[in-house]
């Protein structure tokens, strides 16, 4: 059983109940401190654990456990349900630099993962939901134009919207899944900083950033602000979660986005002279 410890307003690690017990009777851990593991709905302090009443350690005062008092964040870390989804959004977008430092190092990827998909979900539903509005009203030669591509208009009303159906599908199937990938790369580019956590935080931290701005893209103003905001967020998560300096976190995704725009070049390249060849 892995056991979060902290002494509000830092976290002061994870340990098994045989290191916490010990830590409680040498002085290590106060009974005030904070203790958390998965399951729990709050963090509460050393001294109220039936593991460890029988150490004989004071109990902490109640004014001095409320005053220590802390909650794991993002919300949704805390528990399933609507408060604590909206609340995570809120959390990650407006109070990023709390809620990271809160971020459990050992939390579980499918909690992160479950958040993304629900997010995910309803955005590309509702994107793709705007999108046939938009054909059935104005038909599809309109959406072509749009697009720029004739295609659009050769199938027709009924042909464009089956293919953004399958297309915003594929959407909300695939991106919370690919971010595994992104959040091993981005990973591998922290490595040389050494960064605290392995790479589930990794992924954890990048996919509650990206479940948590996709809906405010949505909303009118708050869209376009967020689109600037949303790259901040990122290296403001990666660098508390790992405890690195925010430059070296930029340095890093930098060098991902290079990889990635090198990586399309290429195949651009190889597309084209592909089609060369023929």
């Amino acid at each position: 059983m892995q056991i979060h410890v902290a002494r509000p307003p830092a976290q002061l690690g994870v340990f098994s109940q045989e290191e916490v017990a010990a830590g409680l009777q040498d002085g290590r851990f106060l009974p005030s401190d904070q203790g958390w593991r998965e399951g729990m709905s709050a963090w509460t302090p050393l001294s109220q654990w039936p593991e460890f009443v029988g150490l004989g350690i004071p109990s902490a005062p109640p004014e001095s456990a409320q005053a220590a008092s802390v909650q794991p964040m993002p919300a949704w870390e805390s528990g399933s349900s609507i408060s604590n989804y909206f609340g995570t959004i809120k959390d990650v977008a407006l109070n990023p630099v709390q809620t990271f430092d809160a971020l459990p190092q050992a939390g579980s990827m499918g909690r992160s993962l479950a958040f993304h998909y629900l997010t995910a979900v309803p955005f590309y539903v509702l994107v793709f939901i705007l999108y046939a509005a938009f054909i059935a009203t104005f038909g599809a030669g309109e959406f072509g134009n749009l697009g720029g591509s004739g295609v659009f208009r050769d199938l027709g009303v009924a042909g464009v919207i089956g293919f953004l159906g399958a297309y915003f599908a594929c959407l909300a199937i695939f991106v919370p899944l690919l971010f595994f990938v992104i959040s091993g790369i981005v990973h591998l580019a922290l490595l040389p900083w050494g960064p605290r956590g392995g790479y589930a935080t990794t992924y954890r931290a990048m996919s509650y950033v990206n479940a948590s701005f996709l809906p405010l893209l949505l909303i009118p103003l708050v869209g376009c602000f967020s689109i600037f905001w949303r790259p901040v967020v990122d290296v403001i998560a990666l660098s508390r979660v790992h405890k690195l300096e925010w430059w070296k976190v930029l340095l890093s995704i930098l060098a991902f986005g290079c990889l990635c725009c090198g990586g399309y070049v290429v195949l651009f390249m190889m597309v084209t002279k592909g089609a060369r060849g023929f």
